[in-house]
């Protein structure tokens, strides 16, 4: 009797070696955007300390010069911030476009795990009607 063989076995394997792949793919671009997430938050916390600084400076004694430098301070800051915003705009882009692509994925390897369910079903449904008809055959060898 022959063993069972799925016919689809390389392209399951393809499958499951792309999710493997997807799925460090996804943990990378998440590993990314937390760290852009977490140097805004960063930002924020300088932003907030800058501010309470210079208001513990502030009053009528504040040279213009003082004044302007904070606002080019201030200004850099802002800039800096608006960019990690956009890293993070892109790398959530990109986040959801690897999680598509291994949801994807996942859906065909399910797919194929069934049909080689089906397969293997089928194929032990034929080895159990053999073994009957080699039970039929050696019995009725037997009482004739």
């Amino acid at each position: 009797m022959k063993r069972f063989k799925f016919t689809l076995q390389s392209l399951l394997n393809v499958k499951l070696s792309l999710e493997k792949q997807q799925k460090s793919e996804l943990a990378a671009a998440q590993a990314r955007l937390d760290g852009f997430v977490r140097e805004l938050a960063d930002m924020e916390t300088r932003l907030e300390a800058q501010r309470a600084e210079y208001d513990l400076q502030g009053g009528p004694a504040v040279r213009t010069f003082d004044l302007a430098a904070r606002d080019i301070g201030f200004k850099a800051l802002f800039e800096r911030m608006d960019s990690q915003r956009e890293k993070i705009r892109v790398a959530e882009t990109e986040r959801t476009r690897v999680r598509k692509q291994l949801t994807e994925t996942m859906g065909e390897r399910k797919m194929l795990e069934k049909l080689q369910e089906k397969q293997r079903e089928r194929y032990q449904e034929e080895v159990r009607r053999e073994e009957a008809k080699l039970m039929d055959d050696f019995m009725s060898h037997q009482l004739s």
